[in-house]
């Protein structure tokens, strides 16, 4: 999934390598579809129930397993263990009988282009020296950064303000000098449009670089998960920003004898210079051009004129790949919930439905997208570059994070948005043995509904429902291991899904917004509660 980042003025980028894969599970192949006339209601519904019957917790962790080794490093976009990835998913997906579904001459593949921002962390440093102290601090303990060409050496220091209030002048003061600004929160994650403002200023006066001097509510673990966070998701900006954990923030502050507190009691009404201090702030990044891949198949279906409507099932297969070491030393992001399991359901899915001898009327496909992590730009690219044409796509099932938590809870995103949430309400009476429930987002100020890859169908007005188990204290953490998944649960959520999607493709039931479902998302969509 992917965490929200508000931060001015960001480029992001992005790339992809050649790498292998792993040989695919070896599995019967599927009976020949029955071609002796229309099939009747009950020989689909018999169909249906057989094909469910053939989803395999085993075969779910086994995917999970591979995707989410140490192998793969992370499947971050772009990088070798990506493209292992892709292999895999489309030797998985041909292995069952799928038909190719990606751009036209690349099979199961379609590319992207994408420019990769990637911090030179060589030559990352963060320094100060004062009259009275001097420290050379530590990244992911002491200060997380984002990126920017601009590099302090040895600069004037001066302190521009709070977050909320920033004093006047600033770019008055700006050029050549690293800025000093007291936040509340997290900026980074947070809001204040003050800041914001503060940083264009900033940047455009010429300032070196700009220091967010983060309060109590920062811990070192904190800082670790946000230099984490922005190490692996491309950011940069004109100049770089800083965010000092609120134990250093004093100290610097020491170093020419203020006090941080009475400073963010009552701000200055100008610009304070810090006396004898000079900072050091150096965090350059590169830029290369790269063409990550999304994996694309298609179960085409029976009906001559509802072949022609298109289910699609999404989860995405990157994660954010080798970062900071944790307290183990583990710097392997391995992302098994995030998002293996979703890719392994979505092709245990597909696995079921390439499997029915009695094929749907409307023709189902499976998309498995790269890029998410960087801003669901695997997704964003298949929606606008579809491989069937955009206004034949009825529906879209996202599967992001479903392996962990609550063993009998699945939180179904957006489901009072459509019908989609009634129709699973009703598969689930109907297929008690499932033991699921499917519940709105317990957290809707998240606003995870604007969060992963299915944004960019709603975006398209195409109706959407998101599945996921939520965040766990492993999410994106190198902590977030197989051996972790629930796989009796993902794989009761595959066949959830699975009945979802055979339903809607038999062509007897349709997918709808509610009566305000679509302006409700819209209205949030254009920043208007958002």
């Amino acid at each position: 999934m992917k965490r929200s980042f508000l931060v001015p003025f960001v480029i992001v980028a992005v790339g992809a390598c050649a790498g292998g894969g792993r040989a695919p599970t070896q599995r019967a192949a599927p009976p020949a579809p029955q071609d002796a006339g229309a099939p009747s209601v009950v020989d689909y519904g018999e169909a249906v129930l057989r094909a469910a019957a053939g989803i395999r917790s085993d075969e779910i962790l086994e995917h999970i397993e591979y995707l989410a080794s140490d192998e793969l490093r992370g499947r971050d976009t772009p990088s070798p263990g990506l493209e292992a990835a892709a292999a895999y998913l489309a030797a998985e997906l041909e292995e069952e009988g799928l038909e190719p579904a990606g751009a036209e001459e690349e099979g199961f593949f379609q590319r992207f282009p994408y420019t990769r921002t990637a911090m030179v962390r060589e030559h990352r440093r963060v320094a100060y020296e004062g009259p009275s102290g001097a420290a050379d601090l530590e990244f992911g303990r002491d200060y997380y950064v984002i990126p920017g060409q601009q590099i302090a050496d040895g600069t004037e220091v001066v302190f521009g303000g709070g977050a909320r209030t920033p004093v006047s002048g600033i770019a008055q003061v700006a050029r050549g000098r690293v800025l000093l600004f007291a936040t509340d929160g997290n900026p980074v994650i947070g809001t204040g449009e003050t800041l914001l403002d503060a940083f264009q200023t900033a940047a455009q006066g010429g300032a070196a670089a700009m220091v967010l001097l983060l309060d109590d509510t920062n811990t070192p673990d904190s800082i670790f998960d946000l230099a984490s966070g922005i190490e692996g998701a491309g950011l940069a900006t004109p100049i770089p920003i800083v965010g000092l954990s609120s134990e250093s923030s004093r100290e610097l502050l020491a170093a020419a004898g203020l006090d941080l507190s009475a400073l963010r009691d009552a701000p200055p009404e100008s610009a304070v210079t810090l006396e004898g201090v000079t900072m050091t702030v150096a965090a350059p990044f590169e830029m290369s051009e790269h063409t990550p891949p999304n994996v694309v198949a298609m179960l085409r279906g029976s009906d001559p004129e509802l072949r022609d409507e298109f289910i699609v099932y999404t989860a995405h297969f990157d994660h954010v790949g080798v970062g900071m070491p944790d307290a183990s030393g583990d710097s392997i992001y391995n992302g098994a919930d995030d998002d293996a399991s979703g890719t392994a359901v979505l092709l245990e899915t597909a696995a079921a439905f390439a499997a029915m001898d009695v094929l749907p009327a409307r023709s189902v496909i499976f998309l498995a997208v790269s890029g998410e992590e960087k801003g669901l730009l695997g997704s964003k690219y298949y929606s606008e570059n579809p491989t069937v044409p955009i206004e034949g796509i009825i529906l879209n099932i996202n599967l992001d994070m479903v392996g962990r938590n609550h063993p009998d809870t699945v939180i179904g995103v957006g489901r009072q948005y459509t019908n989609l949430g009634l129709i699973t309400d009703r598969i689930l009476e109907d297929h008690p043995e499932l033991g699921l429930t499917v519940i709105e987002d317990p957290k809707p100020e998240d606003q995870a509904f604007f969060r992963s890859d299915h944004l960019h169908f709603v975006n398209k007005d195409i109706p959407a429902i998101f599945f996921t188990t939520w965040e766990h204290e492993d999410y994106h953490k190198p902590s977030d291991e197989a051996h972790l998944i629930d796989s009796d649960k993902a794989t009761r959520i595959a066949k959830m899904v699975f009945h979802l999607g055979a339903r809607v493709a038999s062509g007897e039931q349709d997918p709808q917004w509610t009566e305000d479902g679509l302006a409700e998302v819209r209205r949030i969509i254009t920043g208007n509660g958002r």
